[in-house]
């Protein structure tokens, strides 16, 4: 981990979506794609924007945020260093569904998905590939769905708190960090939870030694303990 708890850059073409395609169809997919370093709060791709490649992350944090009617965006998911992302709407031939924006300095791969499609018809392999990878993003959401459905607001907070730091629901295999980056607000949103109530269970947490909080940032000290938060 680097000083701001993230992980280290990693081989995002090493992903578990792509387990079982031969090493050289991978080195011709890598061949494909462009690396890039995107800033704080820049937006990799917005909703209802052209969205027509495939994205993994390779370092830094990519933010999934949803918006409802004419409410602000809200923070539905992180997406941490090595996940991919973006594969549906090249799929179904549809603008961005939500606004993906990175959180802190973000490096990224990006693989145009119609190269994506030529090479995949050349290596039919890769179109099961992709198929995992849109199972495996398809299970995240329904997971954090499930999360909500938890039966007090002490279950759901450590639910969210896990996932978005990497530590639930990682079917990817993407790296998992030990400082969230989020505000109260956002936390309450994702675990159903009045304001006054996340700050109170946050702070039973921080007095049981499971997480250490500060101004915009929770520091997770012991997923293992809020794992077992969620089987009480």
């Amino acid at each position: 981990m680097d000083d701001m708890g993230y992980a280290p850059a990693i081989d995002v073409f090493g992903s578990a979506w792509l387990r079982g395609v031969p090493g050289t169809v991978v080195d011709e997919l890598r061949a494909l794609s462009s690396l890039i370093t995107l800033n704080d709060k820049q937006i990799v791709y917005g909703q209802g924007a052209e969205q027509t490649a495939i994205w993994g992350v390779v370092r830094g944090e990519v933010r999934v945020q949803v918006a409802l009617s004419e409410l602000e965006p809200l923070l539905g998911h992180i997406h941490q260093a090595g996940a991919w992302l973006g594969e549906s709407e090249p799929l179904l031939g549809v603008p961005g569904i939500v606004e993906m924006r990175t959180a802190g300095p973000t490096v990224v791969e990006r693989i145009p998905y119609a190269r994506f499609r030529a090479i995949a018809n050349a290596h039919p392999e890769l179109w099961e590939a992709l198929a995992r990878l849109t199972s495996m993003n398809q299970l995240l959401a329904m997971n954090a769905a499930n999360d909500l459905a938890l039966r007090t607001g002490r279950k759901r907070l450590a639910a969210a708190i896990l996932r978005l730091s990497g530590h639930r629901g990682v079917f990817q295999g993407s790296a998992a960090t030990s400082v969230l980056g989020i505000s109260q607000q956002e936390i309450a949103g994702l675990a159903n939870l009045a304001r006054p109530k996340v700050l109170e269970h946050l702070k039973a947490l921080e007095s049981e030694n499971l997480i250490r909080l500060a101004y915009g940032a929770i520091t997770i000290r012991d997923a293992a303990g809020l794992e077992v938060v969620l089987s009480e």
